[in-house]
């Protein structure tokens, strides 16, 4: 598991694995009638999805390879009632050409996960779809899914943000501790590390015990590295993962909340937002842009954008700009890549 440098092999059970396919599948609510179309990777998240929906009785369509014509193409051949998805593949389903809509009419249910969608892309995919997103969380170590919540119709008029990937599903215990000291726990609406416990909890990394007692406590808790809060309703909402945090002169900036108010500008067509050493501040926060076909901006619109929509040390003042950025199959960015990448140019540049 793991997109951050090294590779950790979680140690998963028989029995963790009979938890997460008896969680999926109550989740997803599967039928002998459902057919599962599955794009994500089969060596870890694609067979859990995929087996849930096979043990509920229901078909499961497997790709090969993910190309987005085939994808349209088995939605509408098999009659697809639930497909996967990822924010990137959501979007780009959002601007394809009138029409595509038809192709996903047996569709039922869309299952989304692996990063944040920003909400206008949740409200035009729903809008111009009619699918309901069931907003999945979890991670390698807790075989997929350790929340889960579908977004409501009536919730696409109301909300402003999607932040909420539910609450725990199949026996899963969850909390929120203190990012130093995980003996502390937080009360609801305070941002802190998410903490998970339950059947489906890998039992540690294999021949890493170091490694393990890190983050595998003696009392069953799992400390995910993510940063999120829990709402007065019990729904867990993902703020960053924890190694991503960018800590500034003191100042915490998050980067997927940078992410968020910059991709809402109509000529950015993607972005990442990632940290660089800095001699005086400790870090500072560098975005590497995508800009939409024939567009581009300054450095000093970019920033006078940002100070618009954020606090103003929370706006990056160093940017690149890229053809696309480094993704796994498409879809999970590699932040570490950047930061190798580029990091040696910005340092010491913040203003």
């Amino acid at each position: 598991s793991g997109t951050t440098g090294q590779q950790k092999g979680a140690m998963l059970t028989h029995g963790n694995w009979m938890a997460a396919f008896d969680a999926e599948s109550s989740l997803m609510k599967y039928t002998y009638d459902d057919v599962y179309l599955g794009i994500y990777p089969m060596a870890h998240v694609g067979v859990s999805w995929g087996i849930s929906a096979l043990k509920a009785g229901s078909t499961w369509v497997i790709m090969e390879k993910f190309e987005m014509d085939r994808y349209i193409e088995y939605a509408d051949k098999y009659k697809v009632t639930v497909i996967a998805g990822m924010p990137p593949v959501i979007h780009s389903l959002v601007k394809m050409p009138p029409g595509t809509e038809d192709k996903f009419r047996t569709c039922k249910e869309m299952i989304s996960g692996g990063g944040p969608l920003h909400p206008s892309v949740w409200k035009e995919f729903h809008y111009r779809y009619g699918i309901p997103i069931i907003n999945a969380y979890g991670l390698s170590e807790t075989i997929v899914v350790g929340t889960g919540t579908a977004i409501r119709q009536e919730d696409y008029r109301t909300a402003d943000e999607f932040k909420s990937v539910g609450a725990p599903v199949g026996f899963t215990e969850m909390k929120i501790v203190n990012t130093e000291d995980p003996s502390i726990e937080l009360e609801d609406g305070s941002v802190g590390e998410v903490a998970l416990r339950g059947p489906a909890i890998a039992k540690g990394y294999w021949m890493m015990p170091a490694e393990s007692a890190k983050v595998f406590l003696p009392d069953g808790w799992f400390l995910t590295g993510d940063i999120g809060f829990i709402d007065g309703d019990g729904m867990l909402s993902i703020t960053d993962r924890k190694k991503d945090m960018i800590v500034m002169s003191g100042w915490k900036v998050y980067p997927t909340e940078v992410e968020k108010a910059y991709i809402e500008h109509p000529d950015i067509d993607d972005i990442a937002i990632f940290g660089c050493p800095d001699i005086h501040r400790g870090e500072i926060p560098v975005a590497a842009v995508v800009f939409k076909k024939n567009k581009v901006l300054t450095d000093e619109e970019l920033i006078e954008y940002g100070m618009s929509k954020l606090a103003r040390y929370k706006v990056p003042r160093n940017y690149i700009r890229v053809d696309e950025l480094p993704r796994v199959n498409g879809w999970k960015l590699l932040r570490r890549e950047l930061r190798e990448k580029y990091c040696s140019t910005f340092a010491g540049r913040q203003e």
